[in-house]
This record gives structure tokens, C-alpha cells and sequence, in this order.
């Protein structure tokens, strides 16, 4: 198998078409030294680039990121689209992820102050109902749909796209999801509220 450098062998044909076109013209010492300066400089820029392309990655800087699943991967990014290497979600282009995000210790103070804010709770029927094993309570005057339902039932919720809406479960793995999901069918003001229900201290807005 061939796995010689490409860039090395741009390099090396650089080299012997100089070398060639010296003994053609009988070139001075002093223009093989400008050769020569300029034949590492081509290496050094060479190796700088890979570098850069490099600590690109390392850094995380990238235009796509995973479709938002509330996990530590949501900081990742990478160069393509495809599937996260951790969560397995998809790969999204990171501007259209533009969904605001809310604090547990910031909610019920926040819906004190704009009382009109839509509240949506994406977990199942039965965590909204109190029903599940693990029950971390509601906020008050929630709606519900399971994220698992929101897709197809938008229609219900169409009048809202204008509002301002607030999407919650219960750690925000759901919830990221869901906003996402709304904001690319048009809803222009969702909230995600991070950590969801089982990090709630606050229980003035929640029944």
C-alpha cells in the first residue's frame, strides 16, 4: 500500500524540476541559495498548515455539531456532517442551533416576570402525570407532548410559533432535542431549560 506523503511528493517534484532547470541554466550559488530558502520555506508552510488543520480539530472548531442531546458531546464540533461518534445523533450545522437556554434556578422567577411564556413539557404521559418511577414534578400550566410525539403533532401547536416557549424534561436530554426540532419548523422563540426537572431547588412554580 502507497502511503507516501502527497505533500512530500509535491515537495520532491519541486526539487528535481529546480534542480533540473540549475543544471539547464547554470544558475550562480547565490540563486540556489534563493532556491533552497525558498524550497524549505514551501516545507515550513507545509508543515504550519498541517498543523493548523491539526489544532482545528483539537480545538473543536468546526461547523457542525451534534443534534443537541443535553450529553458533553454538544461542545464537540467537527468539519462534515455524519453521525456523532458518542450520542450517534446526527451531525447538524451548528448556526441552526439557536435555541436560548434557561437555568432550573432562574425559571420560576423568569415565568413570574412574562406570565404569557408558553411552558412544554416533552416527557412521557406518565412522568407528566406523576405516574413514572421517578417523579420530579411539573411546572404549572405546562402542556405536554413526549418528544417522541412532537414531530407529528405540530399541527396542535401551530398558533404558538410566535410565542415565546420554554421546553423542559426531566435531566434536558429530551428537551434540547425538542427545541431544536421546533426551531427548524419555524418556532421563533424557544427557551431550553437546562439540567430540567431533577435539578429543580425552586419550588414556587412547580406543583
Amino acid at each position: 500500500m502507497n502511503t507516501f506523503d502527497p505533500t512530500l511528493k509535491n515537495y520532491y517534484n519541486y526539487f528535481i524540476m529546480v534542480f533540473h532547470i540549475l543544471i539547464m541554466k547554470r544558475r550562480t550559488i547565490h540563486s540556489l541559495k534563493l532556491i533552497i530558502a525558498n524550497f524549505l520555506f514551501l516545507i515550513v508552510s507545509g508543515n504550519l498548515h498541517a498543523q493548523l488543520v491539526k489544532a482545528k480539530t483539537a480545538k473543536g472548531i468546526g461547523d457542525y455539531q451534534c443534534l443537541p442531546c443535553g450529553n458533553e458531546c454538544d461542545n464537540d464540533s467537527y468539519d462534515k456532517a455524519g453521525k456523532c461518534p458518542h450520542c450517534q445523533m446526527r451531525l447538524v450545522k451548528k448556526s441552526t442551533v439557536v435555541f436560548k437556554e434557561i437555568s432550573p434556578s432562574d425559571i420560576c422567577n423568569y415565568i413570574s416576570n412574562h406570565p404569557n411564556t408558553v411552558l412544554l413539557d416533552v416527557r412521557t404521559k406518565d412522568e407528566f402525570e406523576g405516574k413514572a418511577d421517578s417523579s420530579f414534578g411539573v411546572l404549572k400550566n405546562s402542556i405536554n407532548i413526549p418528544v417522541q410525539e412532537l414531530e407529528k403533532r405540530l399541527p396542535e401547536i401551530n398558533n404558538l410559533k410566535k410565542k415565546e416557549i420554554i421546553v423542559y424534561c426531566s435531566h434536558s436530554h429530551r428537551s434540547p432535542q425538542a427545541s431544536y426540532l421546533l426551531i427548524q419548523h419555524g418556532f421563533l422563540k424557544i427557551i431550553n431549560m437546562s439540567g430540567g426537572m431533577s435539578v429543580m431547588t425552586d419550588k414556587a412554580c412547580v406543583k
